[in-house]
This record gives C-alpha cells, structure tokens and sequence, in this order.
C-alpha cells in the first residue's frame, strides 16, 4: 500500500517524462538545436513565478500555463534574438535562457515568493517525492475511477 501512496506518482511521472523527453530530445539533435531543451528548461522560471504571484498559491495549473507562457515568449524571443542580431543559434538561445533565468530570480525577490516554500531547488530540478497518492486504499484503486481522480 506504501507502494501506490508514495512511489507509483514518482514512477509514472518519471516514466512519462522520460518517454516524451526522449522523443523531443532526439527531435532537437537531428535539428541541432539540444541546446533549446536546456534553455526553456531555465526559461520557464518567470512564468512559474508570475502563475504563483497572480494566484497566491502553490497550485499546479497557473504555473503550468506561466511556464508555457514563458516557453512560448523564450522561443520567440530566441528566433527574434536571431534575426535581428543575426546571432548563431547557440549564442541567441544562451543570451535569452540566461535573460529569463535572471528575471525569474529578481521576480522571486520583487513578489515575495521567497517567504513561501518555493524552493530553488525543487522548481529547477523537481521533487518527485513530494508526489503523494491519498486516496490509494490498496490496489483496487487502480480500478477506481474516484481515486484514478485525484491521482497527482
């Protein structure tokens, strides 16, 4: 019962990110582009933090759309960075993730979000423990279409 509280969330999510980071990330070595994976991945920090600003909590859908916002704007910005400076690839992509990373931090600092337990840490590299199915009972509730529901 431990096994689906605690460790099937960090599993499966695990287990999906690997798949779909797999496919995407081999898509961006044949474009030669891996450096983009990368960037967004640090891009996303404004958006994480204005999501968290605008609804005062830790939920988990405004910060997701806070991040695509933001991985959306960083994609622009990094093909705008291009044409205009007429930079490489490379150097566009760094000059923006390195932009949004240092805006995200001084966003942290001017909402306050540091007096909340939104840790560096965890927003960079994540916490897969911090996945906890409460409503699993036992393996029925594989079945159960209720606990399927609040599965995080």
């Amino acid at each position: 019962m431990d096994f689906l509280r605690l460790d099937l969330p960090a599993l499966l999510t695990a287990i999906l990110a690997c798949g779909i980071c797999g496919l995407l990330g081999s898509f961006l070595v044949l474009r030669r582009d891996s450096l983009l994976g990368d960037a967004l991945s640090h891009a996303v920090l404004p958006g994480i933090i204005a999501g968290f600003a605008l609804t005062g909590a830790r939920a988990g859908l405004p910060m997701l759309l806070g991040a695509l916002a933001a991985a959306l704007l960083a994609v622009v910005a990094i093909s705008l960075v291009r044409r205009v400076a007429r930079l490489e690839s490379g150097a566009a992509t760094g000059a923006v993730f390195t932009s949004f990373f240092a805006l995200g931090l001084m966003l942290i600092e001017a909402t306050g979000a540091r007096s909340v337990d939104l840790d560096l840490d965890c927003v960079l590299f994540g916490q897969l423990e911090g996945l906890v199915w409460l409503e699993a009972q036992g393996f029925g509730s594989l079945l159960d279409p209720t606990a399927l529901a609040a599965l995080p």
